[in-house]
């Protein structure tokens, strides 16, 4: 039987190194832990979510309200396992309300205003009407579609102290309607600041 060459020996090195190599370069326990970003593609009963073809991806607490098309990002452990650490801020920064004809700035506080942060969305500022007070039930603006939160939502929010305790509740209908309910002492200017829902 005739001895193999070296070049042949040689060849097999390579060959054994190679397949090690791309074997190394799958196996999380051989490369260590990683992360990545990947998009939401399901959200399941359980509390996974589905994303870059991964399914079951367990969620970290601060992400309790996954939703498909989420970018967020994946950590995976180096046994292999997936966990999802939240969406990837989506800050919009702070966009001016149009309000309803007859309402403006009172003349002090923040311009009404809403900002977007991933799934939340943040509101600030006074609206006033251009004279007078302001109506029982009036709507004071339409929230834009895109942030409207789906449901009914109300709050107590500041108002000027022409009333103690100086609130009343401002609603945001399910249509978007954003309006002022007082059965007395009507407000001459109210509050958005501290305004806070999810979408």
């Amino acid at each position: 039987m005739s001895k193999p060459s070296p070049s042949m020996h040689r060849d097999l090195a390579w060959a054994l190194k190679q397949q090690a190599k791309r074997t190394g370069e799958r196996a999380p326990s051989v490369r260590g832990a990683d992360w990545r970003t990947a998009v939401v593609t399901a959200v399941n009963g359980d509390g996974t979510v589905d994303a870059d073809g991964i399914e079951d991806i367990r969620c970290l607490d601060r992400y309790a309200l996954p939703s498909v098309g989420d970018v967020i990002r994946i950590d995976q452990s180096s046994s292999g396992n997936w966990l999802a650490l939240g969406t990837l801020a989506t800050v919009s920064g702070w966009t001016t309300l149009t309000l309803a004809a007859g309402y403006t700035n009172p003349g002090h506080g923040y311009t009404a205003s809403w900002m977007r942060e991933g799934r939340r969305i943040w509101m600030r500022g006074r609206i006033g009407p251009t004279s007078g007070t302001i109506a029982d039930g009036d709507t004071l603006a339409t929230i834009p579609t895109a942030i409207r939160p789906g449901v009914a939502v109300a709050w107590a929010v500041a108002r000027d102290a022409g009333a103690m305790p100086a609130v009343c509740r401002l609603e945001i209908t399910a249509a978007g309607a954003l309006r002022t309910f007082q059965s007395t002492s009507l407000p001459t200017w109210v509050a958005l600041d501290g305004i806070s829902y999810t979408i």
